[in-house]
């Protein structure tokens, strides 16, 4: 007998973009019930208010909140629930309430961060007391919600009691000022076309951010980014079926309370939304009607603090910064080194902090940060690109760095990691521009993941693999990662420690180190787990039958090995990401086939260089267009001159190039890498190609 799915037409669709259809399934018939546990039970019956989300007569959805004194809600069995509170006077839950129609219930305790979602439909209105009968019930995890204490007032027994209400079509000065003042917001969303489906009915939710999260645009639109969740897309799974929303606003300092009923557009991807750290997508209101209801809310609140989960988000304010940048061209700020750390015996941590009153760019897990710097006896300026090791915070960037050896005996160490490791001290200023590169985790999926790194190629793995444990954290154990890395012995080993110690407070991550040449006080099964290299026959042996996300990263030899090893299990290449340490090409058959070799007879070509005013012939002689711009004296800005950093990325005023190598980072839309390209042979209309330099 097939079992009916808990989730709705628009929920599955909405899975399926994201790649999570299937253990969305998996768990939410395993969790998504049709009654309320015990444990449910009691934990209603401790709360001082309930949001509920219902429907008007016109089809409109509202979000509402009810008020009452610990006890007012109750369960006498598991499939009912009893609540013993008037409407505050104004809410359009006064109007919505009647036999049979269907609810959406939202139990939150702010100081735990526990909330519980149920829908139902109503079965009884008896003296003022709403009784329902239960259709679905699960519990939330924890994220974006901040901890506050909460404070009964005196006006709580006179809840019901007429009181002036404001309403309109356009938001006014004091709406908008509560919109954009918010940490947080209700939203109700409705779609069924079964009621007897118990994936149909009303649902109210919670969203959570930075105070300002949602930007107000104009007298009737406003934008929220929507962050990562528990996958059931509940909400936007309503939203896609039926464009309307209903939210609830509350200033937590005076009680008053704000109610809008909205058309919601879901906005997938756009600049925004890539610049937006921590958005998966946005969503964007469009006012019908509002109603405002002062010190409406006989409770006030006492703040606590932020939730955690709000360090790997960003800003409106960043974003604009960040799309300005990318506008106006690149621009370094300065920042401190505030600390230091010795991380092995040639591994630095370097923390950098903005000078000022600068803010830091919220960057995601996996991205470099492109460096200037001047060494002492050096008149010439060094473009570098090192990885950011710390998952997103608004607080600092932590560069991780080796201090490479000469390349010959009697020459010095590399020149930028030397003057980390020799010149660098607390107080220096180190000049940056704001964090790049696409070697990232790909936000659509929720399959396991397996982290691989050899040598220093650990610090991109290290900001995942805090990022990852600071989304699952307080959210259930729902996603496997192994974090597998190969080093030459315990001296040369950073990071050991910390990834040990993450272990065991995260059941689902498993840690593997293996040494090639462990030192003689090194220990088996402590200090590490194997002897070798880190190769695809290790996988074999320590990896269950998955379907994994693989992430790789390390010097070219090592990656170019693991790759083509993966691969020959069968592992799709859009499963496999990686990022070389040093130049490299790309290694999939797809990115190869973007690669154009420069044909020895191929004729001369026109470029000009628009900002400098320089005019020149380029030929095969000329090597790339970043080795033509230098030797007409040109300094554009670069790093790996591989195709990897980005530092190099340029405008196209007009005409077209090809790749001598593949890129292994795509450059944005209308933007060219100089480094590893060269004119094309076919070129516009006049013939010449012309770049922004």
């Amino acid at each position: 007998m097939a079992v009916d799915s808990p989730f709705h037409q628009g929920e599955r669709e909405l899975q399926s973009r994201k790649g999570v259809r299937e253990q969305a399934e998996n768990i939410g018939q395993r969790f998504i019930r049709d009654h309320l546990p015990e444990q449910h039970q009691s934990f209603y019956a401790q709360l001082p208010l309930l949001f509920a989300g219902t429907i008007d007569q016109a089809g409109r959805p509202w979000a509402s909140v009810l008020v009452g004194r610990p006890g007012f809600i109750n369960s006498p069995d598991q499939q009912s629930l009893n609540i013993s509170a008037r409407p505050i006077y104004g809410d359009p839950l006064n109007e919505n309430l009647s036999e049979g129609v269907e609810i959406g219930l939202l139990g939150i305790e702010y100081h735990s961060r526990r909330r519980n979602r149920m829908s139902g439909k109503i079965s009884s209105l008896i003296n003022g007391a709403i009784g329902l009968s239960v259709t679905q019930t699960f519990g939330n995890c924890p994220q974006y919600i901040q901890a506050r204490d909460y404070q009964l007032q005196p006006e709580i027994d006179n809840i019901g009691e007429q009181r002036p209400v404001q309403r309109f079509t356009r938001l006014d000065q004091r709406s908008s000022d509560i919109i954009s003042g918010a940490d947080n917001f209700y939203i109700a969303s409705y779609y069924s076309e079964n009621p007897d489906k118990t994936s149909h009915g009303a649902d109210v939710s919670h969203r959570g951010g930075k105070p300002g999260f949602v930007r107000v645009e104009d007298q009737r639109t406003f934008t929220f980014p929507d962050y990562s969740g528990n996958n059931h897309f509940n909400t936007l799974g309503n939203i896609q079926m039926n464009p309307r929303a209903g939210l609830l606003f509350i200033d937590f300092g005076n009680g008053d309370l704000l109610y809008l009923t909205c058309h919601a557009e879901i906005i997938w991807d756009n600049q925004e939304i890539q610049a937006f750290d921590g958005a998966q997508q946005l969503v964007r209101f469009t006012l019908d009607e509002g109603l405002l209801i002062e010190n409406a809310m006989p409770v006030r609140w006492d703040f606590l603090e932020y939730s955690p989960s709000l360090e790997q988000t960003g800003s409106w304010e960043e974003v604009a910064e960040k799309i300005a940048e990318l506008t106006d061209g690149n621009v370094y700020k300065d920042f401190r080194v505030d600390r230091i750390e010795q991380e092995s015996d040639n591994i630095r941590s370097f923390y950098l902090v903005p000078e000022g009153n600068e803010k830091i760019h919220c960057h995601t897990a996996g991205q470099f940060l492109p460096i200037a710097i001047q060494p002492q006896g050096s008149d010439a300026t060094i473009y570098r690109t090192y990885t950011i090791s710390n998952a997103p915070n608004g607080q600092y960037y932590r560069l991780t760095i080796k201090q490479e050896p000469p390349a010959q005996p009697d020459l010095p160490p590399g020149q930028s990691s030397g003057y980390f490791h020799e010149q660098v001290s607390l107080g220096t200023t180190i000049r940056a521009l704001s964090p790049r590169g696409k070697f990232t985790l790909d936000k659509s999926s929720s399959r396991p993941i397996v982290l691989i790194s050899g040598g220093v190629g650990i610090t991109p793995m290290i900001s995942m693999l805090e990022q990852l444990a600071g989304n699952s954290d307080g959210c259930g154990c729902n996603r496997q990662v192994w974090f597998i890395h190969g080093a030459r012995h315990s001296r040369q080993h950073a990071f050991a420690g910390a990834v040990r110690q993450q272990a065991e407070h995260w059941p689902c991550l498993k840690v593997h180190y293996r040494y090639s040449r462990p030192l003689p006080e090194d220990v088996a099964g402590i200090d590490y787990d194997s002897r070798g290299h880190v190769d695809v026959e290790l996988l074999k042996t320590l990896l269950p039958l998955d379907d994994y996300d693989y992430y790789l990263c390390g010097p070219q030899a090592f990656i170019e090995s693991m790759y083509h090893g993966i691969r020959s299990l069968n592992i799709a290449d859009e499963r496999i990401h990686y990022e070389f340490f040093g130049s490299a090409t790309a290694l999939s058959k797809a990115a190869e086939n973007k690669t154009t070799p420069v044909a020895e007879d191929r004729g001369p070509v026109a470029v000009e260089f628009a900002r400098s005013g320089i005019e020149t012939m380029w030929d095969p002689s000329r090597g790339s267009l970043l080795e033509l711009a230098e030797s007409e004296g040109l300094q554009p800005l670069y790093s790996c001159r591989s195709g990897i950093c980005q530092s190099c990325s340029t405008a196209i005023v007009s005409g077209d190039v090809d790749y001598t190598e593949a890129p292994v980072v795509e450059p944005a839309q209308g933007e060219v890498l100089v480094c590893c390209s060269v004119p094309s042979a076919q070129q516009g209309s006049d013939g010449r190609l012309i770049l922004d330099l």
